[in-house]
């Protein structure tokens, strides 16, 4: 009896905790007036209106994709 198994590869993960991370980002953004992210090497603080501002350089710049922080 052969049984069927059920995984997650790694391309689902990927595409579902980008789109949770920038679901929750959106929200928090609209409830705080700002969010916390990565952007071009720098911690940077994005506010609703547009406006961002640097916080910190990240001195290791090995990072292939955006990261949302709340």
């Amino acid at each position: 009896m052969k049984k069927s198994l059920e995984y997650i590869s790694k391309r689902l993960v990927v595409r579902g905790s980008e789109k949770a991370f920038k679901t929750a980002a959106n929200k928090a953004l609209k409830v705080n007036g700002y969010v916390v992210v990565v952007k071009d090497g720098w911690v940077v603080k994005e506010f609703l209106n547009g406006e961002i501002e640097r916080i910190n350089k990240i001195e290791s710049s090995d990072i292939s994709q955006e990261l949302l922080l709340d």
